[in-house]
């Protein structure tokens, strides 16, 4: 038997998310629990061939519940976000660093995985007043090899995810409302969660054009030696 998904025996659970891969778009993935019995996927499998799996037993006509995220759950990973400057330029641009600490003997997809059958971490920028997310640096992964499965690349401990805000001149002396969703899987060695986010929101003020910023996080934002 591969590396459940955590759950009660007696839950079944659905999961409809978009893989980023093209292929497997919005299909779910579908863990039946029986008290004589289980199925599950082992880990490497969950963000890949395990979801054609789901649609196959969706046309079975099985009833299903839902199961969410606990508040425990997303202790597992925290996200923050720092910006290296106090306000943002507007017609210009800046730097964003979005820091994940993840729980110890805890881990998340890298990205890019290291096969369509990992589960990328993967940023989600939403803003009122047109800023864009762009030139996302995502970390190399490290590579992990579960009990069960296969070898894939993965984030553990702190994981500063790095892009460029471009905000437009339009923006100047507003606030701009953004949201940041972060995109994850968490895993140890032996389960894997239920994909699921971690949010930030914020009103960043914008400077008007042709007005100083000032530069501010330096140690954060310093070329790596």
């Amino acid at each position: 038997m591969g590396r459940p998904l955590a759950g009660k025996q007696t839950d079944v659970v659905v999961l409809g998310e978009d893989t980023g891969g093209g292929q497997y778009m919005r299909k779910g993935l579908s863990m039946f629990t029986q008290s004589q019995g289980m199925f599950s996927c082992p880990a490497a499998f969950v963000a890949g061939r395990c979801l054609l799996l789901a649609a196959v037993l969706s046309s079975c006509g099985l009833a299903y519940g839902q199961a969410k995220p606990t508040e425990k759950d997303k202790d597992l990973v925290k996200a923050e976000a720092h910006l290296s400057v106090d306000r943002l330029p507007a017609g210009d641009k800046c730097q964003i660093l979005i820091r994940l600490s993840i729980q110890p003997d805890w881990h998340i997809g890298a990205n890019p995985p290291l096969d369509e059958t990992g589960y990328p971490t993967k940023v989600e920028w939403k803003a009122k007043q047109g800023t864009k997310l762009t030139q996302v640096k995502y970390p190399p992964g490290k590579k992990f090899t579960p009990e069960e499965g296969t070898v894939q690349l993965v984030y553990d401990g702190k994981t500063d995810i790095r892009a460029t805000l471009d905000v437009p001149a339009s923006a100047g002396g507003m606030n701009e409302e953004v949201e940041i969703i972060v995109h994850y899987q968490a895993c140890n060695d032996k389960i894997c969660k239920i994909p699921t986010t971690a949010r930030l929101v914020a009103k960043l003020p914008v400077a008007r054009p042709g007005d100083t910023v000032k530069p501010q996080n330096e140690p954060l934002f310093a070329p790596p030696k």
